[in-house]
């Protein structure tokens, strides 16, 4: 049985409240056996109770009936995967039965999801009706139209269904209608893949036959921006999705690796070689290339921008070894990575949180690469991490999920962690899996309130 409640409304604002403190309060002590001074996230993963969320069967005629036991599956996994809630089984219930709220109530649930699903043109409509059952009032309803269940959209259609049922609930963005961009090790290449946040309908994106590195979505979802060495230098791509067709974007002579979209959907950061130094630069947005670091014998690369795109985080080994810095479009780089004088460090990789001033990098922690979370407004990192080998963390658009790539943990894979819990899951497995980049939200149905 479910933990019962007096009202959703205390966990959810419990969440944001973890969520917040987790990642911006900077100030405990730090850990003293870490070989860098990062402060540990052990304690806040505690979050207590979450709301129970039931979701009944969805009824439909006869010839929806397995499309309609598929949508079910795929809502109740997403809201699972959302991490925001706690689900039951709806044992005894059956689809197309009027649901009884109060004994629901009574089995824990805070939340009754019930749907439906009636034939269309091309495909099916899906009515969900979401019941606050501490209140006995609906919270959320809407019809989302479905192609066919046997439609490579039909999953992500569900998905958007699915973050529309969070949205209801909590009034924060889901991330169920979401891919995830990642680089898969072959028999001598490397190429592009994409999965969705499910860890289903695994797609490849590039057959180079050679080095095909870090994805970068563009905010609008069409588009991957990415290096390949195909032409034997590395040179930066744009692939339109729906099309399959690649742009040049750079092929500067030297490097053109780490791409990264601003927020305007138009420029694209990267680093690229300059007077024998990898510098940061900007393409596109009417403009041609303009260069935004000045290296002295030192390397800057891995640019991300902040969701106002007016600064971003990157990498520099000005000190040595590689750290985290932060800057302002023509302004001075300000490190933000933990640094003391003498001692080993190396910290790589940052992104850039779509909702905050916070950036994720991975960084050595008893001679262990670890996740960890820094503010970009400055203070102290806290780990995210603490067992295995954990590297190249990318957000999901709603700022509390990060998804990281491990060679060692269960047998290796990218994961999936909810920085609120402290949940991992497993979102691909096998080994030679690295540098993914998580989409925004991909698809928005417009129906429901």
């Amino acid at each position: 049985m479910l933990p019962r409640l007096q009202s959703p409304e205390p966990v959810r604002q419990l969440g944001r409240f973890l969520a917040l403190a987790a990642l911006l309060a900077l100030a405990a002590p730090a850990a003293a056996q870490d070989t860098t001074s990062v402060v540990r996230l052990r304690a806040t993963y505690e979050v207590g109770d979450l709301s129970g969320f039931v979701v009944l069967p969805f009824g439909g005629s006869d010839e929806l009936e397995a499309a309609a036991a598929a949508s079910s599956e795929i809502v109740r996994r997403d809201l699972d995967f959302s991490d925001q809630f706690k689900l039951a089984e709806a044992t005894g219930a059956r689809a197309g039965d009027a649901p009884n709220i109060a004994l629901w109530r009574e089995r824990g649930a805070d939340w009754v999801l019930t749907g439906t699903l009636a034939p269309r043109a091309g495909g099916s409509t899906l009515r969900l009706t979401l019941v606050d059952a501490v209140y006995g009032q609906t919270k959320g309803e809407g019809s989302f139209d479905l192609p066919a269940a046997s439609d490579r959209r039909f999953r992500m259609a569900v998905h958007a269904a699915s973050d529309a049922v969070v949205r209801w609930a909590t009034g924060e963005p889901g991330i169920a209608a979401t891919r995830i961009a990642f680089v898969t090790q072959g028999r001598g290449s490397k190429e592009i893949y994409l999965v969705d946040s499910d860890g289903e309908n695994v797609t490849r994106v590039t057959s180079d036959g050679s080095l095909a590195l870090s994805p970068a979505w563009s905010p609008d979802g069409g588009r991957i921006a990415y290096t390949s060495y195909r032409a034997g230098m590395p040179a930066l791509y744009e692939r339109d999705l729906a099309s399959g067709s690649d742009r040049v974007l750079s092929q500067r002579e030297g490097l053109n690796i780490t791409p990264s979209y601003a927020p305007d959907g138009r420029t694209v950061a990267f680093a690229t070689t300059v007077a024998g130094n990898t510098e940061i630069a900007t393409i596109g947005g009417g403009g041609g290339l303009q260069q935004h670091t000045r290296g002295r014998g030192y390397d800057n690369l891995s640019p991300t921008w902040s969701p106002d795109g007016r600064r971003v985080a990157f990498v520099s080994d000005r000190l040595g070894e590689p750290q985290i810095y932060v800057m302002a479009l023509g302004g001075e780089p300000r490190l933000v990575s933990d640094y003391t004088y003498g001692r080993r460090a190396y910290s790589t990789s940052p992104d850039w949180s779509p909702v905050g001033p916070v950036i994720a990098y991975h960084t050595r922690v008893n001679g262990v690469m670890q996740v960890v979370a820094v503010s970009a407004d400055g203070g102290r990192p806290r780990v995210l991490t603490d067992r295995f080998t954990n590297e190249d963390p990318s957000w999901a658009p709603d700022g509390r999920h990060v998804v990281f790539a491990s060679p060692d943990r269960e047998g290796g894979g990218l994961f999936v962690l909810d920085t609120v819990t402290g949940k991992v899951r497993k979102l691909v497995g096998g080994r030679g899996f690295g540098l993914p980049d998580w989409s925004g939200t991909l698809m928005r149905l417009g129906a429901g309130r």
